[in-house]
């Protein structure tokens, strides 16, 4: 197992499955690849002078995508990697589609990553992205259920 995909959104479950994944990474020896990913936005505003503001315009998408960065540079530098070969990808889209396009693209041999505690009635109604990666990797996905405290 060389490769490890390890989709996080900075909340307390993604870093409880990325802490998994880096056990995971120590005893086999694997390397991991931290994703971040927002979701693209596609809505128009109106501003108070009547005008439409489209925030999926290029000057939205590059603030929010620096934003998503410093979230990732937080979340990295609360885990011990040391020894682990790591490094961080930051991508705007949908959320399943680009953690199954990226695990493909890149051949991932794990995909490690946290599930919401949503009840199973919203999960049926809404879908969850854990589920929809399940449904739809190329690889083992292993789902981190939330920490118990």
């Amino acid at each position: 197992m060389d490769k490890i995909l390890v989709p996080i959104d900075g909340s307390p479950t993604s870093e409880h499955a990325a802490e998994r994944a880096i056990d995971v990474a120590k005893k086999y020896n694997s390397s991991l690849t931290f994703l971040l990913i927002a979701k693209k936005p596609e809505i128009i505003g109106t501003g108070s002078g009547g005008t439409g503001t489209i925030f999926g315009s290029k000057e939205y998408i590059d603030e929010l995508k620096e934003e998503q960065e410093k979230t990732m540079k937080h979340f990295i530098e609360k885990l011990d990697l040391e020894g682990i070969q790591h490094n961080q990808v930051v991508l705007l889209g949908e959320p399943y589609e680009e953690i199954i396009e990226l695990a493909e693209k890149d051949n991932y041999d794990l995909i490690v990553m946290g599930r919401r505690g949503f009840s199973k009635i919203t999960r049926f109604f809404l879908g969850s992205v854990s589920q929809r990666v399940l449904s739809g990797a190329p690889c083992p996905v292993l789902i981190i259920p939330e920490k118990a405290d």
